[in-house]
């Protein structure tokens, strides 16, 4: 594990995502026959936006696992998780399934670290391939995240090469580019090519159940890396000239449990734009993003992914 725990720490927490709290004994194990003693978060850990503020209080540091950072909290260490995976192998599922030969690559954190070299390869099979590093938001060249695709902005490639699992962020890149996006999982050699016309489908669905209600909440999340207040803001000034009637529902973590007593008839969500695209059908009520809002309104044209930068 390539992590540095500061020397004078002695009360260790560990936050881990949901793919890797069945490995928090192990890890807890393994930092008690360190010396330490060790606090576990049972709270969510949807990216490096969601540190556990709570648990940060009463220890001397907190481990925040599989994320890179986003936020530079005093007390925080980010501990990388990778994946290894055979980037011949994955060349040769390009070559018998893709055509085009400008690729953009593209991944999320625990594949990136074997980008450079998957480049490299492809390059030496006759691919032009385009790897370029986004805001500051993401570290690695070619990484995206849920909410941040600024690796593709301005992207000269034809087409688009996913290295990961799950299709969420390879149809996020497919909206984000209108270009064929290809997702290729390098531990199953699966690979799909990206449809979006169901996913704009159900999102202009939901947007048609916002027509004709005036009664809308602002969901803003109180966690540092997601609180967009500011945009929030924005957006209630635009909905009041537009005649809704509008407030900021603040919370930490949006559930639809937190929601079901409040009096409005729809939601727009500034908080992680996952769960606009993840969980939405979880919600009574319809929940939108901000962009959605705007196309409500009719101030926008035009179908874009939710970012935050």
């Amino acid at each position: 594990m390539e992590f540095e725990i500061p020397k004078d720490a002695k009360v260790i927490g560990v936050q881990l995502p949901d793919g890797l709290k069945p490995k928090a004994m192990e890890i807890s194990e393994k930092l008690k026959s360190m010396g330490y003693e060790v606090l576990i978060s049972g709270e969510s850990c949807f990216g490096a936006c969601d540190i556990d503020l709570n648990l940060l209080k009463i220890v001397d540091v907190i481990l925040h696992f599989a994320h890179t950072p986003i936020l530079n909290i005093k007390g925080v260490v980010y501990v990388p998780y990778r994946v290894d995976y055979d980037i011949n192998r994955v060349v040769e599922v390009v070559k018998s399934n893709i055509r085009e030969k400008k690729l953009a690559l593209i991944s999320t954190a625990q594949y990136c670290h074997k980008l450079r070299d998957l480049k490299e390869l492809l390059e030496a099979n006759g691919y032009e391939v385009e790897l370029k590093k986004g805001s500051r938001r993401v570290v690695y060249p070619g990484q995206v995240l849920g909410c941040n695709y600024t690796a593709l902005r301005n992207s000269k490639s034809n087409t688009v090469l996913f290295i990961g699992d799950g299709l969420f962020h390879a149809i996020g890149a497919s909206v984000y580019t209108g270009k064929d996006v290809y997702a290729l999982n390098p531990l199953s050699l699966e690979i799909t090519r990206v449809e979006t016309s169901g996913f704009l489908k159900e999102r202009y669905k939901l947007i048609s159940k916002c027509v004709g209600l005036e009664r809308v909440g602002f969901v803003v999340s109180s966690k540092p890396g997601q609180n967009r207040l500011r945009l929030a803001k924005v957006l209630i000034d635009k909905a009041e000239r537009a005649g809704f009637i509008a407030d900021i529902v603040y919370l930490n973590d949006l559930t639809p449990e937190k929601l079901y007593n409040l009096p409005y008839e729809f939601y727009v969500n500034t908080a992680c734009p996952r769960i606009s695209y993840d969980d939405y059908k979880n919600y009574e009520k319809p929940i939108i993003t901000p962009q959605e809002f705007e196309i409500l309104i009719g101030e926008r044209e035009g179908y874009a992914i939710d970012e935050i930068e």
